[in-house]
């Protein structure tokens, strides 16, 4: 009954960000070169474990850096997804991390989040910002405090020139 294809381009994505494997994720691109850039970000955008978490969110909360640098190199990917339940954006996930698991790790995890353009301002449902969340590390409340800034004061002059840098052309 069971076919010998193994998992779903879905399945990958999920295994790819729980376990820090790029290279699924750019399985899952090369499987998808006869869609559009539209079509790719939207499977990417749509994509979820079975707790309703995100791509970004299951990077944020493993630490896969790497995966993530590579979803964020995908055009119109959406990097400020809400989780079902708390309403937290994948920089909250990823300040927990921070603060639970791995610091150093964590803390460049919210610095790429905030350089490929994720929203520091977003509120989860208890009303915190991801800034909120940081504790006793003061570098990462620094980067994130920077970057509620850049986008307070860029929003108005350079409205979407965030994304410009994201491309899915070098998915060989």
């Amino acid at each position: 009954m069971a076919t010998d294809e193994g998992a779903s381009p879905r399945e990958l994505v999920v295994e790819a960000c729980r376990r820090d494997q790029p290279h699924l994720i750019e399985q899952v691109l090369s499987s998808m070169s006869d869609k559009t850039n539209e079509e790719v970000a939207q499977f990417f955008n749509e994509v979820k474990d079975s707790m309703g978490n995100y791509a970004l969110h299951i990077c944020a909360q493993y630490g896969s850096y790497d995966v993530a640098d590579a979803l964020f190199d995908i055009q119109f990917f959406e990097c400020d997804p809400l989780t079902r339940v708390d309403k937290e954006t994948p920089l909250h996930i990823a300040v927990r991390y921070a603060n639970e698991k791995d610091a150093e790790l964590g803390a460049e995890m919210v610095k790429m989040m905030c350089e490929a353009g994720c929203d520091p301002r977003v509120r989860n449902k208890h009303g915190q910002k991801p800034s909120d969340l940081v504790y006793n590390k003061p570098d990462i409340k620094s980067v994130l405090q920077q970057a509620e800034y850049i986008m307070a004061e860029g929003l108005q002059n350079n409205q979407g020139a965030e994304s410009e840098h994201g491309s899915a052309s070098d998915s060989e």
